[in-house]
């Protein structure tokens, strides 16, 4: 099983349909957890109680028989690739976007919806380029309203004030990295700047996928008492 642990229930139905075009046949689990980012956003930091409650979360689909659990929420997916688990390999959905991000040799401007988001995102770019041995350049860019337009539904709304902050803001030959994954439709929305622009979705279920396939193969090896 592919295990997906959301923030927001709007992600379901787009990471089911990226799943599915890579992959009809791999069974898929989307546990919500509302409450998790909610509580960040309130405590304004993470805290033990957060980090308890995601590893709680994290370890339950393990045991259900997840074999990749993927977060998608930006704020705690470093949290949630921190928890250990047996036999299951848990990710964050933008560490294949930032890898790219760090590899391009671009000024990257990260742009996210919320505050909460720029010090996980900044901290897995920092250690992919120190990782990469490479010197990276990231601008943040706070899209403070598109949030609240989020919250209240309005997804063609949302998008468009992404890429009307994107327009105003990026320069020729920087890098846009979209810092959420439910940011991802404003990448159409600029594409006339010529500009990259990364996003987390499709990304990182290709990876999650990849490694699913990997880790199943695996265990059909030891199955068959091959080494």
């Amino acid at each position: 099983m592919l295990a997906f642990l959301h923030t927001s229930r709007v992600h379901v139905e787009t990471f089911s349909r990226l799943v599915r075009d890579a992959d009809d046949a791999i069974p898929v689990r989307h546990e919500v957890q509302e409450s998790l980012l909610a509580d960040a956003l309130a405590a304004g930091a993470i805290t033990d109680g957060i980090r308890s409650a995601t590893a709680t979360v994290v370890q339950a689909l393990a045991s259900e028989g997840a074999r990749v659990i993927v977060c998608t929420c930006s704020t705690l997916g470093g949290v949630a690739e921190a928890v250990a688990v047996s036999d299951c390999l848990v990710m964050r959905i933008d560490r294949p976007m930032a890898e790219q991000a760090v590899a391009s040799g671009r000024r990257i401007l990260v742009v996210a919806a919320l505050q909460s988001t720029f010090q996980p995102t900044g901290a897995l770019l920092r250690q992919i380029a120190s990782d990469a041995g490479r010197s990276i350049d990231v601008v943040e860019v706070l899209c403070g309203r598109a949030w609240r337009l989020f919250e209240r539904g309005d997804s063609p709304g949302y998008a468009g004030e992404i890429a009307r902050t994107i327009e105003a803001t990026a320069l020729p030959g920087d890098l846009v990295l979209l810092a959420q994954a439910s940011m991802a439709p404003a990448a159409e929305l600029v594409r006339h700047l010529g500009i990259p622009v990364l996003s987390s979705s499709r990304s990182g279920v290709e990876a999650a996928v990849s490694r699913y396939r990997s880790r199943t193969r695996h265990d059909a090896a030891q199955l068959r008492g091959e080494p």
